[in-house]
């Protein structure tokens, strides 16, 4: 106890004696990056959706602030975007009074903002028909599933009675070999050489029959982990679309961020096998250009610094 007391001691007065004390981070700031974060969550489905995470965010001082979001399968077969709620208003000199962000892929979407909010458009049939498509594939490959399962389990009940007649007839090859063989048993031994050639015949048809399910079965999961992936590729073109109209609409909230500082948004796709978060950076500099309608979204976009890990 004595030992600890004087190394406590110690510490303190090591402590002490550094002067170390902890920088504090303008309250303004912290204000900033809230809004920026709920802004960010409402524009990327807000958390009544389940499918969608909620986002969170630090700030590493000199560096800037970072966004972070989850996302699952749930998300990624169900990309919706509902509308956007009142927004606070933007600083004077705020870009634009309208924008607009499509993609190439069938459910586009449109940003627009007046200065106060933000209000989204999507195709509403063209996601059902590509989240019922999503579903039918899944749908099939179980009831696939289910059939190869009841096919192998023939097959081994197949070969279990094949080994039944096979060690009948040598046991009765064997007695041929002592003795010869009653009618009885030239009879039963018959018997047995043909069923043993139906149940050949038999597993040979079923044989076939799984090859052709199996071959099937794999196609439709090569299906769909194909929709899988784009849906995948579209969700991320999304997010960098609609983070970097955000960051355009409302990236004056973002006032007291330095301007030499970057924000940068993560996407993570949990529940994934093998995937890579998605990562975009933007610098605060550049955010300012499309606040004052020196650049737009799309210019942004490319300015941004994108990679995944």
């Amino acid at each position: 106890m004595k030992l600890f007391s004087k190394v406590s001691l110690l510490a303190g007065l090591i402590i002490a004696s550094t002067g170390l004390t902890a920088a504090e981070v303008n309250g303004r700031l912290g204000q900033n990056l809230k809004i920026m974060q709920d802004i960010l969550q409402t524009s990327l489905g807000g958390q009544e959706h389940s499918s969608i995470g909620r986002i969170q965010h630090s700030y590493l001082m000199g560096q800037g602030v970072a966004f972070r979001v989850d996302s699952n399968s749930g998300w990624l077969r169900h990309f919706v975007m509902p509308p956007m709620p009142p927004m606070p208003p933007s600083a004077p000199g705020t870009h634009s009074n309208a924008m607009a962000v499509a993609t190439n892929v069938a459910n586009s979407i449109s940003v627009s903002g007046n200065g106060s909010s933000f209000s989204f458009s999507f195709d509403e049939e063209a996601i059902e028909e590509m989240a019922e498509a999503a579903e039918a594939l899944a749908e099939q490959q179980q009831d696939q599933s289910e059939k190869l399962r009841d096919l192998r389990e023939e097959r081994r009940d197949i070969e279990r009675d094949l080994r039944d007649y096979e060690r009948e007839k040598r046991d009765i090859e064997f007695s041929s070999k002592v003795s010869k063989l009653t009618a009885e048993q030239q009879k039963e031994l018959k018997e047995i050489n043909q069923k043993s050639e139906q149940l050949k015949t038999q597993l040979a048809q079923l044989q076939k029959s799984l090859t052709e399910q199996e071959q099937e079965y794999n196609k439709k999961r090569a299906e769909q982990q194909k929709l899988a992936a784009q849906r995948q590729t579209e969700l991320v073109a999304k997010v960098g679309q609609v983070f970097s109209s955000t960051l355009c609409d409302y990236g004056a909230s973002l006032r007291d961020l330095k301007e030499q500082e970057f924000v940068s948004f993560q996407l993570s796709l949990s529940g994934r096998d093998n995937a890579k978060d998605h990562y975009w950076v933007v610098k605060k500099s550049d955010i300012n250009q499309c606040v004052t309608g020196k650049i737009d979204a799309p210019a942004l976009l490319k300015k941004a610094s994108y990679y995944q890990y």
